[in-house]
C-alpha cells in the first residue's frame, strides 16, 4: 500500500519520521530519548511532531474503546517485530502503521459515535407509539414521553427521560433488562413492568414477572441506603405498584392494573380520584388545559372512563357530577371553579 507519508517530498518525509517516532515512543514506554530531540530540533520537524501529535490526541479520546485497543495493540505489536528490518524500513512501516490506526480514530470517531450512541424514541402530544427492540422487547410511549435505548452484549439499558411507558421485556438471563427513571432504576430479565414520571412521582407497576427496583438517588448514607433511610433495594411481585415522591419515603401498594394500561388503549380510568390528580392525567393529552381555579375542589373525589384527549367530555362529566363550573380562561384554558364563584358558564 503507497502511504503519501513515504513519498520523497520533505515535508512528507517530515511527517513520516515524525509519525515513526510517534510509535516507537509510545512502544517503549517513553516521552523522549536524546535520538528524537537531536531530531526535533532540525527545520520544520517540530511541526511536523506537533501536526502528528494533535491527531495521535485524538486517537487517545477513544482509547477505552475496544475497536482502538485492538487497533492500537495490533500496531505496537507490528512495531516491535518489524525491529529485524533495516532502520529505513522500519520506520517506514511504523509510520504507515501508525497513519492507518490514526485514519480510524480521527475518521472513524463518528462512525463511532454513531454505532454506539443511544437510540431516541419520542412522542408529541396527544401521540402514542410502540417500538419492537431488536431483541423482540416491545416498547409503548404515552403522549409526551420520550425514551433512550443503548444495548450492549452484556446489558440491556434504557431511560425513561418523561413521560410514561410499557416496557414488556423479551427474557435474556445473560443481558438484565434495565430501565432508568429519574433516581430509579428498574432490573429485569423477561417480565411486563409499566413507569409513569409525568407527575410528582415516579410509579413503577409490575404488570407481571418480577423487578428489582434501585434507589440511585443521591446523598447515600455511609454506603448502605440513602440518607433519609430509605431502603435501596425494593423487590416488586406482579400487581404491585412502587410510588417515588420527592423528600418522601417509598411506597409499595397493590395497584390498579386496569387503570394502569388503561393508556395503552388510549383511556383514562379514574375510580374515586381526587379531581386534581385526575386533571394532571387529562392534560397529558389535550393542546387544551384545565386549570383548579378553586383548591377546595381539587380533594373532590370522582369516577369514570374518559378516552383520552376528550377534554369536552372531562369537562361535561366533572360539572355533572360535582358542584364545579367551568368556565374559559383564554383560548386554550378551561378553568374549574366551585360553584358559588360562577362568574359565566363555558
Amino acid at each position: 500500500m503507497n502511504w503519501p507519508y513515504a513519498s520523497h517530498d520533505p515535508a512528507s518525509r517530515r511527517l513520516t519520521m515524525a509519525a515513526a517516532w510517534r510509535l516507537r515512543l509510545t512502544e517503549a514506554g517513553l516521552s523522549s530519548v536524546p535520538e528524537f530531540e537531536h531530531w526535533l530540533r532540525e527545520p520544520g520537524n517540530r511541526a511536523a511532531w506537533e501536526e502528528v501529535s494533535l491527531a495521535w490526541n485524538k486517537f487517545d479520546t477513544l482509547a477505552d474503546a475496544p475497536q482502538m485497543q485492538t487497533l492500537r495493540q495490533a500496531a505496537l505489536a507490528d512495531a516491535r517485530r518489524a525491529d529485524a528490518r533495516p532502520k529505513t524500513t522500519r520506520l517506514l512501516r511504523a509510520a504507515e502503521l501508525l497513519a492507518a490506526v490514526l485514519l480510524v480514530a480521527v475518521l472513524g470517531s463518528a462512525g463511532y459515535w454513531w454505532f454506539s450512541r443511544p437510540d431516541d424514541y419520542q412522542t408529541a402530544m396527544g401521540e402514542r407509539r410502540i417500538v419492537t427492540l431488536v431483541d423482540g422487547s416491545k416498547l409503548s410511549l404515552d403522549t409526551n414521553s420520550e425514551v433512550t435505548v443503548r444495548y450492549s452484549a452484556g446489558a440491556r439499558r434504557l431511560q425513561l427521560l418523561r413521560g410514561q411507558a410499557r416496557f414488556d421485556v423479551a427474557h435474556d438471563k445473560k443481558r438484565p433488562f434495565s430501565v432508568t427513571a429519574g433516581s430509579q432504576t428498574v432490573i429485569a430479565t423477561g417480565t411486563a413492568f409499566n413507569i409513569d414520571m409525568a407527575g410528582a412521582k415516579v410509579l413503577v407497576t409490575l404488570i407481571e414477572g418480577h423487578v428489582v427496583v434501585l434507589n440511585d438517588e443521591n446523598g447515600m448514607a455511609d454506603g448502605a441506603g440513602p440518607a433519609h433511610g430509605w431502603a435501596r433495594k425494593i423487590e416488586l411481585k406482579a400487581g404491585e405498584q412502587l410510588s417515588v415522591g420527592p423528600a418522601v419515603p417509598p411506597e409499595v401498594s397493590p395497584a390498579n392494573i386496569q387503570k394502569v394500561n388503561a393508556w395503552t388503549n388510549g383511556q383514562i380510568v379514574f375510580d374515586d380520584e381526587a379531581l386534581s390528580s385526575v386533571v394532571e392525567r387529562v392534560n397529558r393529552y389535550g393542546s387544551t388545559q384545565i386549570v383548579i381555579a378553586d383548591p377546595r375542589i381539587g380533594a373532590m373525589k370522582i369516577s369514570g372512563v374518559l378516552n383520552a384527549g376528550d377534554v369536552p367530555g372531562f369537562v361535561e362529566i366533572v360539572t355533572h357530577y360535582l358542584p364545579v363550573d367551568a368556565v374559559s380562561d383564554g383560548p386554550n384554558t378551561i378553568a374549574l371553579q366551585s360553584e358559588r364563584k360562577k362568574t359565566g358558564t363555558l
